[in-house]
């Protein structure tokens, strides 16, 4: 022995390390010991099944790179992008899979069993559903080489993998107090907006503030949460505002459905399953739920069917069901600004309505719904922006005219209104825009009253050149007017 310690002093730190395991190894083979495997198991959830395990994540994806080995199985499972069409696989149930690291042999197993307790998801979401985890499986003597190296390997791998393929998605709750993924791919961005001047300046500067003041909400004592109240008439642009948003920051959704939520337990589950850097979203809540203003009991009640005002903040706004507890309008504040919405941080809480003053004013104050972002009828400026989007002009001779019209008309139409004329007419820009023109209601009027007051003789002069160089202000007026009138009946001037 002392010889062996005199030649140990002689070699390398390296090589005396990987001599030094060698003979663990035989030690290992040869001698049989009572632990000599350690076993770690990797949860899908953890925490009273409410906290998604990020490392399970991790590991699925490490393994489905894992081409070499899931290739010398004989039974995989398949599937198939819908966004880029690639193929992935996975182990089926307590299959093993072997990887290596650093010399060290590890096996990998995937077992599904179902919940103690558990009623096939068929029940309020408590104690549904199935326990799935990863088990990985390596001989005692090389725990120094799993822990962390190999640990740590594997979320860096997948780290990458994920980085390489980015795609986010949009969750909805189910009836069994779980979400269910689709991926999502819309399109919507800030440029396609038809907004006011300054404002999708505005909202992108505030997200842009939000997720990178983590420090900022921390060293003030915060929840690192941001609350966006969307309102205006229907068709003004709100769920595709949601997807700007969620597509500026590169967040996934979360479309909770409250009329789908049992009591305050779940949607407290609900929250705690969202991972972070997510937009949580709650649309038509005026709607869905009953959460009206409770300083007007009468409100709803007399201009709603079917609305009736609650006298305390306890209302319940969920499914009833006789011998449960409901959904609350509490539980719901709770969640977005009480003590369980630390529970996540750099989340993104978006409510949309079409009739703000219907809603309860403690939904709607400053710390649940920080900024108030108002969605109405088309301006000039937003309706620029959609003909450039859509008929890809910048500028055109009727748009002198059209402003003031739009200026001097009360008009009420919508972004979504507006895009579909625009859309119906995109191969021929100066037909849209007499179609735009003959919709305010004000200018058609006018219009009318010209052709009223006009006689045969200065109709067909004006019919035949209503443009005519040299003509009065109130001529090329009136000729405008018959030509838009004529558009609409189908007719050709000239």
């Amino acid at each position: 022995m002392g010889v062996f310690a005199l030649l140990q002093t002689f070699l390398p730190p390296a090589f005396r390390q990987y001599l030094n395991h060698g003979l663990a190894l035989l030690w290992d083979k040869f001698v049989q010991t009572e632990n000599r495997h350690v076993e770690y198991q990797v949860e899908e959830k953890t925490g009273g099944s409410y906290n998604h395990n990020i490392f399970y994540r991790q590991v699925g994806i490490y393994l489905s790179s894992l081409r070499s080995s899931m290739d010398s199985h004989t039974r995989l499972k398949v599937c198939r992008s819908v966004e880029n069409g690639s193929l992935a696989f996975s182990l089926l149930d307590n299959e093993a899979l072997e990887d290596s690291f650093n010399g060290a042999c590890l096996w990998w197993t995937h077992t599904c069993m179902e919940r103690e307790g558990g009623n096939n998801g068929n029940g309020n979401g408590n104690g549904s559903g199935d326990e799935r985890s990863f088990t990985l499986r390596f001989l005692t003597a090389e725990r120094s080489i799993v822990m962390p190296a190999y640990l740590d390997h594997v979320s860096k791998v997948a780290a990458e993998i994920e980085h390489r393929n980015t795609q986010r998605w949009i969750y909805t709750n189910n009836h069994s107090g779980y979400w269910e993924a689709t991926i999502f791919n819309h399109p919507s961005t800030f440029n396609t907006l038809a907004l006011d001047d300054g404002l999708a300046d505005h909202i992108q500067a505030d997200l842009e503030f939000f997720r990178n003041a983590e420090s900022f909400y921390h060293r003030n004592g915060r929840a690192w949460k941001r609350g966006y109240l969307l309102y205006g008439p229907p068709g003004t642009g709100k769920s595709s505002m949601i997807a700007a948003i969620a597509n500026h920051v590169e967040y996934d959704i979360y479309d909770l459905e409250l009329t789908k939520v049992c009591d305050n337990a779940e949607l407290k589950s609900l929250m705690i399953q969202t991972i972070r850097r997510s937009v949580i979203v709650i649309e038509d809540i005026d709607c869905s739920v009953h959460l009206s203003d409770r300083a007007e009991p009468d409100k709803y009640s007399q201009s709603t069917s079917g609305y009736t005002a609650d006298s305390n903040i306890e209302s319940a706004i969920g499914p009833s069901s006789e011998g449960t507890s409901k959904l609350t309008l509490s539980g719901l504040l709770n969640v977005t600004d009480g003590l369980w919405s630390c529970c996540g941080e750099e989340r993104i809480f978006i409510f949309t309505t079409n009739h703000k003053d219907r809603l309860d004013p403690a939904l709607l104050r400053q710390g649940r719904m920080d900024m108030h972002i108002l969605l109405s009828y088309c301006t000039f400026p937003a309706f620029k922006k959609l003909a450039n989007n859509y008929l890809g002009i910048e500028d055109h001779p009727m748009y002198v005219e059209l402003e003031d019209a739009m200026a001097r008309t009360a008009h009420k139409i919508t972004p979504a209104a507006m895009a579909e004329m625009l859309i119906s007419n995109q191969s021929d820009p100066d037909a849209a825009l007499r179609q735009v023109m003959a919709s305010l209601p004000r200018y058609y009027a006018l219009a009318q009253d010209v052709v009223a007051s006009t006689s045969p003789s200065e109709k067909y002069a004006l019919e035949d050149s209503p443009l005519k160089k040299g003509s009065t202000k109130k001529d090329r007026l009136r000729g405008r007017i018959l030509f838009f009138l004529a558009a609409i009946e189908g007719k050709r001037m000239y």
